[in-house]
């Protein structure tokens, strides 16, 4: 069980995608909030 703990944490490609889908749904978060602050 820790071999593929610590192999997900080595490879490098298993965490991009939960990156790019954080800092896609932040800059989404911002977008909106701006929108809205302008709006109002």
């Amino acid at each position: 069980m820790n071999q593929s703990h610590t192999r997900a944490m080595l490879d490098p490609k298993t965490d991009f995608s939960t990156d790019y889908a954080l800092i896609a749904a932040g800059v989404g978060a911002s977008l909106i909030a701006l929108l809205y602050l302008l709006l109002i």
